[in-house]
Parts: C-alpha cells; sequence; structure tokens
C-alpha cells in the first residue's frame, strides 16, 4: 500500500508542475496569412510554399508550414497559410512544371521553374532570411514567381 500512495503522490506531484509550466510557458500562438502569388502559370506544375518562423529554420530548411496547391487558370493566385507563429515569416516558393518535387536549376545553379520568395529577395542570389522576412501583421504577403 505504501508503495501504491508514493506511485499517486509521484504523478500528482508531476501533473501539478506540468501545469504550473504550462501556465508560465503557453504554447506560442498559431495564427494564418494570406497570401498572394503573382505570375504563376495557371493549370501547370504545383505551387510549392515554405514558411520558415526564423533565420535558424531558414538556413537549415525546416519549415514551420508547407503547402502544394495545384494551379487554377488565373496568374495570381490567393489563399490563406496557416500555422505560423512569431512576429515575422519568410516564404519561398516555386512551381514544380515537371512534377519531380524540386526546384530544378540549371548547370549554372540558376532556377529553370518559376520562384520567388517574400520581402526583397536578390535577383541574382539564393533568398536569405533577412531579405526574405515580412512582419506576420496581417497584411497580405504578396509574392511574385520569375517568368
Amino acid at each position: 500500500m505504501k508503495h501504491r500512495l508514493s506511485s499517486i503522490a509521484t504523478v500528482t506531484v508531476a501533473a501539478v508542475l506540468s501545469a504550473l509550466v504550462m501556465t508560465v510557458h503557453p504554447a506560442q500562438a498559431q495564427t494564418c496569412a494570406n497570401v498572394e502569388v503573382q505570375n504563376v502559370r495557371p493549370e501547370q506544375g504545383m505551387l510549392m510554399v515554405a514558411a520558415y518562423a526564423d533565420a535558424t529554420g531558414f538556413s537549415s530548411k525546416a519549415p514551420v508550414a508547407a503547402l502544394q496547391m495545384r494551379p487554377g487558370t488565373a496568374a495570381t493566385m490567393t489563399f490563406p497559410l496557416c500555422g505560423l507563429t512569431g512576429s515575422s515569416v519568410a516564404l519561398t516558393l516555386f512551381q514544380d512544371l515537371n512534377g519531380n518535387g524540386k526546384l530544378d536549376a540549371n548547370v549554372l545553379g540558376m532556377p529553370t521553374e518559376p520562384w520567388g520568395a517574400s520581402g526583397k529577395p536578390a535577383a541574382m542570389a539564393a533568398p536569405t532570411w533577412e531579405a526574405t522576412a515580412v512582419p506576420l501583421d496581417g497584411t497580405t504577403i504578396v509574392v511574385k514567381l520569375s517568368k
């Protein structure tokens, strides 16, 4: 009986401590952002979207949210992207025209499929967190794909 009471007491203490930790450090709230993508090639390959919450996730290619969408008949798509956290986000997108699941590039490393990123990415360099991070403040995030 003494062993059983000890186990119950241990479980009760663990539950109380867990509740205190959750009160002190609540889970970070998730939100959605409206995204507008321009220069989509209508009715061609899937649009691949990745969202990053911080520089570490961006550099390690560990998105907090990812989405694949089939484009419709218009060159502009608008959609909500949910599961985002924090005060800023960086988006990278490409349209997978050949359906192989990756952004194809030529021998020089230049993308051969339409791509884009939020913020102000450099035209002739890979996107960086600093150039693509935008505030997650309720405004629509506009991304223009390359032609």
